[in-house]
């Protein structure tokens, strides 16, 4: 029995040993897969960076900055210690009660609200469908709190409904809209068109035989909602439910203008940032929130995971079963009608407010509020469409890209990188606000560095077959990269520039004569970065001659228009360092495997020397105070949608398309632009759509990181009604409002037209 033991022990440690080697040997295969084609690699290199840089280092900033006292690196758990301390417990808890309270009520109440929205769409065959669906999308293009705005002014302690109608004074004992009921109102009337987009999907795609054979056994319609509609729909719900939690707990608009005395975490971590100025105490309250909101996003991932519980067989064979029953179908109706009511009454306040000389004193009507907005509020209007018009193809590229990998190719890590994807909407804003404060006040040299190097060693095997000489490769790069970065250390950034350039400028027909027949493509690498430089030199003098001349026009607008186009002509020249240089080392992969065998190394050393002395100069990623971190943070918050809206659309496409394009000798990339791409677009444009309405109306994560300089249009809203202009405002939420529509527009034209030919596609936005 003695000798049994171990040899069963001894047997099941060289199972285990065999089953890791089979592992890693199949994840090396599936990896060698995707590194034979250099562009499919380079994708899933680039993904993965952005992912780590802007999603996994600011969170883990975070969670070591709640621990560790900021100033003194010591082990801190002093605001954690305040949840059992006697003295600061009771309003802790409180603030943690308030919050799980506003989530589930608001969660309760949106999803009520979208169920009874989406069903009456669906089966009531109600009047004028296409434009109450679009009603229901109006909150989604709207600031997070213009309904906040609304409910004030018309329910306000000066508001139109009751002050000026119902003559309602408040006093002791007297409720108002400021509180908890006030703040899960405006939050569910905010949120209800994500769980209406949701229920009213699912419920398209029931297959109504199910429903049928029910309704031909002689069960009413009533019990047939019961027993089978509502339980078909219980994944659908759950999940809108847990998504509207985690979007409750994130909001940080509607708390901060309407709470009143209830104090939510999201709230109290801005204050602590912004108000106490103790990051320590902001990331420790952070880790505090972002613990049921990770909670329940992997829960909700867990219920969209379950398919199979869902009766989802393609496109309904019978139709969709409509409701004629009276008793049933006039309270959905009803029901709907009064949501769209409110919905309507709330954003004309918002436009007649905006049109209001002073509300709530003075009702006359005037243009005062929108002469304010497009005089010392046009830097934010202009700013922030910008930013958000940048950050909108970086995040729907990325999001592609992402989807593809998912769905087309089977490696380790793909689950990793989709999560991942979608943590940075599943993360409360504040928080990923305060961790890239935290993340990329000083240089992020760690991750600067991994990047660097994971990109380097890809050029690197691109160019030499065996092991021992990438890492000759590596060698010969780094060395004479980084004697070329420390002789220029000590120049002022203009001199850097001009000798960077001249040295780029001698690598070109160096790089011509190595690269042979490839030359030209090659050599526009560094000649490219060569020119770049120059720009960046010489541009700066055109565009602060440019800021010079607007401050000298006498019409405020135009000379605000003119000196906000510099500002945003000097985004493009003034490159960081470490991005510059990922961008240089992003090229060279793509350029290296197109040398001859014999040269290929020298042409790979050569290029990843160069990006080192870039990347690497003065403060790499160091970008607090800058508009990239805005922008960045921007295409984190909306890349989740664009991943979800490319993997939807390319399950529906047969891969076989694209093998047929493969076998024909084409490479990932060429399939990928004419293949894959023209049949994504719909899934392209939606993609489109949300990010930039998603960028216009973002505020918890940005709110941290606007400068003077970068003034975003929802910290301006929400500046103007802690000061009481309500009026003002409402001005600014109509002129963002119309700028999302305007896009919007202008983005169904353009795939209009390249679609024309395409009977196929349906750009209905939304489906209605």
């Amino acid at each position: 029995m003695q000798k049994t033991l171990p040899l069963a022990s001894e047997a099941a440690s060289a199972s285990w040993r065999r089953r890791t080697r089979a592992g890693l040997t199949q994840t090396l295969r599936q990896f060698n897969l995707i590194a034979r084609d250099p562009t499919l690699a380079l994708g899933l290199l680039v993904a993965g960076a952005f992912i780590v840089t802007f999603v996994l280092y600011p969170l883990l900033r975070v969670i070591w900055q709640g621990f560790f006292d900021p100033a003194t690196g010591a082990l801190s758990l002093k605001y954690f210690a305040q949840f059992i301390d006697p003295y600061y417990r009771a309003y802790q808890w409180q603030v943690l009660r308030d919050t799980l309270t506003m989530g589930i009520f608001t969660a309760t109440g949106s999803t009520l609200v979208g169920f009874i929205f989406a069903f009456t769409m669906v089966r009531c065959r109600p009047p004028f469908p296409r434009l109450l669906h679009v009603l229901a999308l109006i909150p989604t293009i709207s600031p997070p709190f213009a309904i906040a705005i609304a409910a004030i002014l018309l329910f306000g302690r000066s508001g139109l409904i009751t002050s000026n109608l119902l003559h309602i004074s408040v006093g002791r004992g007297i409720n108002d809209i400021y509180g908890m009921d006030g703040l899960v109102f405006v939050q569910s009337i905010t949120f209800f068109s994500v769980a209406y987009l949701i229920l009213r999907g699912m419920l398209e795609r029931i297959d109504p035989a199910l429903e049928e054979a029910a309704q031909s056994l002689g069960a009413s319609r009533l019990h047939i909602l019961r027993t089978v509609t509502l339980p078909l729909l219980i994944p659908g719900i759950a999940g809108s439910f847990l998504l509207l939690f985690v979007e409750s707990l994130a909001d940080l608009g509607n708390p901060l203008l309407i709470a009143g005395n209830t104090t939510v975490l999201s709230a109290e971590i801005f204050l602590a940032v912004n108000g106490q100025y103790d990051q320590q105490k902001g990331a420790a309250l952070s880790l505090v929130l972002l613990i049921p909101t990770l909670v329940v996003f992997l829960v909700q991932r867990y219920w969209v995971s379950r398919r199979s519980y869902v009766a989802v067989t393609g496109k309904p064979t019978g139709g969709v079963l409509s409701l004629k029953e009276p008793f049933l179908r006039y309270p959905f109706l009803i029901a709907t009608g009064l949501v769209v009511l409110l919905v309507l009454m709330l954003y004309v306040s918002i436009l007649v407010g905006s049109f209001t000389k002073l509300w709530g004193i003075d009702y006359t009507p005037a243009l005062v509020n929108y002469q304010a907005a497009f005089t010392r509020g046009l830097a934010a209007i202009m700013a922030t469409t910008f930013l958000s018009a940048v950050a909108t193809p970086v995040a729907v590229v990325a999001g592609m890209i992402i989807a593809y990998l998912v769905v087309r190719r089977a490696f380790a890590g793909r689950e990793a990188l989709d999560l991942g994807s979608n943590l940075g909407a599943a993360v409360p804003g504040t928080i990923l606000g305060i961790g890239y404060i935290i993340a990329f006040i000083k240089p992020p040299v760690i991750v600067v560095a991994l990047i660097f190097f994971s990109l380097a060693w890809f050029i690197a095997s691109i160019a030499a077959p065996r092991s021992r000489l990438r890492w000759t490769v590596i060698a010969v790069a780094t060395a004479p990269g980084t004697l070329l970065l420390w002789s220029l250390s000590g120049l002022p950034d203009g001199w850097w520039r001009l000798l960077m350039a001249g040295v780029f400028a001698l690598a070109t027909p160096l790089v011509a004569w190595l690269a042979g027949r490839a030359r030209r493509n090659v050599a526009l690498v560094p000649l490219g970065v060569s020119l770049y430089l120059l720009l960046s030199l010489y541009g700066p003098v055109a565009t602060n001659s440019l800021a010079i001349a607007g401050r000298g026009i006498s019409n405020t607008i135009l000379s605000r228009m003119v000196i906000n186009a510099a500002s945003e002509l000097e985004f493009f020249l003034l490159l960081p360092s470490g991005l510059l240089g990922f961008l240089i080392l992003a090229l060279a992969a793509l350029v290296s495997g197109r040398v001859a065998a014999a040269r290929r190394r020298w042409v790979a050393a050569l290029l990843v020397g160069l990006a080192l002395a870039v990347t690497f100069r003065g403060e790499p990623l160091a970008l607090v105070g800058s508009p990239y971190i805005v922008v960045a943070a921007f295409a984190i918050r909306s890349l989740p949608a664009s991943v979800r809206a490319g993997v939807a659309a390319l399950q529906q496409i047969d891969p076989a398309i694209e093998e047929a394009s493969t076998s024909l000798g084409a490479d990932a990339q060429t399939t990928f632009r004419r293949v894959t791409l023209p049949l994504i677009v719909p899934a392209l444009l939606a993609g489109l759509i949300f990010s930039f309405a998603r960028h216009m109306t973002s505020l918890s994560a940005i709110i941290f990181l606007t400068t003077p300089k970068w003034p975003i249009l929802t910290v301006w809203i929400l500046s103007e009604v802690e000061q009481g202009g309500l009026s003002t405002a409402a001005a600014y939420s109509v002129i963002l409002i119309a700028i999302v529509l305007a896009a919007i527009g202008l983005m169904y034209v353009w795939t209009s037209r390249s679609l024309r030919d395409r009977p196929d596609v349906d750009l209905t936005f939304g489906g209605g």
